[in-house]
């Protein structure tokens, strides 16, 4: 499940897109909800990283290693 999209969308419909995706993998509910939580949390946890990064380079603070490998 993979996009590259550049445009800004509501968290809600990044959800539905998600949990659509997840569906196309498995028909149990519980695996769909797994997978779909799954794929938004790595979204954020990428977000949240890139965020900090910028902001650490307009701060002028020095990279860690999570922002070299970005």
């Amino acid at each position: 499940m993979r996009t590259h999209v550049n445009k800004t969308a509501q968290f809600g419909e990044f959800v539905a897109a998600a949990y659509d995706g997840a569906a196309c993998y498995s028909r149990d509910p519980l695996e769909v909800s797994r997978l779909a939580a799954g794929a938004v949390s790595l979204m954020l946890r990428h977000t949240r990283r890139r965020a900090s990064c910028q902001l650490q380079r307009k701060a002028g603070i020095q990279a860690t290693n999570l922002c070299q490998s970005t």
